[in-house]
C-alpha cells in the first residue's frame, strides 16, 4: 500500500495564492508571513509532491506543467477544507455572497447589472474598498469574490472585461503645459494611481498630487473645482467632467482590466453568480 502524504493546508494556500497574485511577496503579505517562510512552505510542498510547481526568475512567477496540472486539485482541496470549517462553525449560509468591488464600479454594478438580476439582490454582502485592500480582504477570508481593476501586465485573477483609461478634468480647466501636471487621485493602493505615476515618471513628466481621497465623489468634486486632472475608466466619466483634449498631448494610459479574484470554488450558488458575472458584466461596464 502506498504511503499517505498529509498535505499542509498552509502550504497549499500559499501555492494557490502565489499563483493568483503572481508573486511570492504579494502572497506573503496576504498570508501575514515572511516571503522566506512562504517560499519554504512551497519548497516543502514541492518535495512532498516530487515536482517543481513554479518556474522562478527575477521578474515573473510562472507555473510549470506540473504546477498547472496540480493547481485545480489544490483549489478543490482548499474549497473542501474551508467549506468543512464553515459548516463546523456554522458561519453563514452557502447562498450568501461576500463581494468586494472598488467604488468606481458601483454605479454600473447596481444600475446595469444587479437591477437586471434581482435573484442576487438579497444574497450579496457588498464591501467597497481600494483594489489592493480588496485582495488583502480576500486573502484573509473576509470575501468570497472580488472585482478588481488591474493593468494588463498585472498577475493573477481572471480578466472578464477591459476599459480605456482617460484623463479627465473640469470644463474650462486651464491647462499649463510648462507647469507640473496637477493631479487629483485616490490614495496609495489605487491601481490607477500607481499606473499614472509609473507612466509619468517613465516620461520624466513633472507632476504633483493636489488632492487625494479614497471616495470617488470627493475626487470628482476636487477635479470639478479645477484643482487638477484625474484618470477614470471610459464609460464611468460623470457628466460634470470632460475628457482632456487630444491637443494637450497627455500620455496615453492604455486599458485596464476588470478581473475576478476568488479563493476556492465555493458553493454552487457562488459558481452560478460568477458565471453570470462573466457573461453579463462585460456588456454593462
Amino acid at each position: 500500500m502506498a504511503s499517505v502524504i498529509n498535505m499542509d493546508i498552509a502550504a497549499l494556500r500559499s501555492f494557490v495564492l502565489a499563483e493568483n497574485l503572481g508573486s511570492f511577496s504579494a502572497a506573503a503579505v496576504g498570508l501575514h508571513c515572511s516571503q522566506s517562510a512562504l517560499s519554504l512552505r512551497i519548497k516543502k510542498l514541492e518535495e512532498q509532491l516530487g515536482c517543481e510547481l513554479f518556474h522562478r526568475n527575477y521578474h515573473t512567477l510562472k507555473l510549470t506543467a506540473d504546477g498547472a496540472m496540480l493547481l485545480p486539485e489544490a483549489v478543490k482541496v482548499l474549497a473542501g477544507h474551508d467549506a468543512m470549517i464553515q459548516v463546523a462553525q456554522n458561519n453563514g449560509s452557502s447562498d450568501t455572497i461576500r463581494l468586494g468591488i472598488p467604488e468606481d464600479m458601483t454605479a454600473g454594478f447596481f444600475h446595469n447589472f444587479l437591477a437586471n438580476h434581482d435573484e442576487y439582490v438579497d444574497k450579496i454582502e457588498l464591501s467597497m474598498h481600494l483594489c489592493r485592500d480588496l485582495v488583502q480582504m480576500l486573502c484573509e477570508g473576509e470575501l468570497d469574490i472580488a472585482l478588481i481593476n488591474a493593468m494588463p501586465d498585472y498577475q493573477g485573477g481572471e480578466a472578464i472585461a477591459s476599459r480605456e483609461l482617460k484623463w479627465v478634468c473640469a470644463p474650462g480647466f486651464e491647462y499649463q503645459p510648462d507647469q507640473p501636471l496637477p493631479l487629483a487621485l485616490h490614495p496609495e493602493g489605487c491601481i490607477f494611481r500607481e499606473h499614472v505615476f509609473k507612466t509619468l515618471n517613465a516620461l520624466g513628466r513633472p507632476h504633483r498630487v493636489m488632492f487625494s481621497a479614497q471616495g470617488s465623489i470627493s475626487v470628482q468634486a476636487a477635479v470639478g473645482t479645477g484643482m487638477g486632472l484625474s484618470v477614470m475608466a471610459e464609460g464611468i466619466i460623470p457628466e460634470s467632467l470632460v475628457e482632456a483634449p487630444d491637443d494637450w498631448r497627455l500620455p496615453a494610459l492604455g486599458q485596464a482590466d476588470i478581473r475576478i479574484y476568488q479563493m476556492g470554488h465555493g458553493s454552487p450558488f457562488l459558481a452560478d453568480f460568477i458565471e453570470t458575472l462573466r457573461r453579463e458584466l462585460p456588456k454593462v461596464m
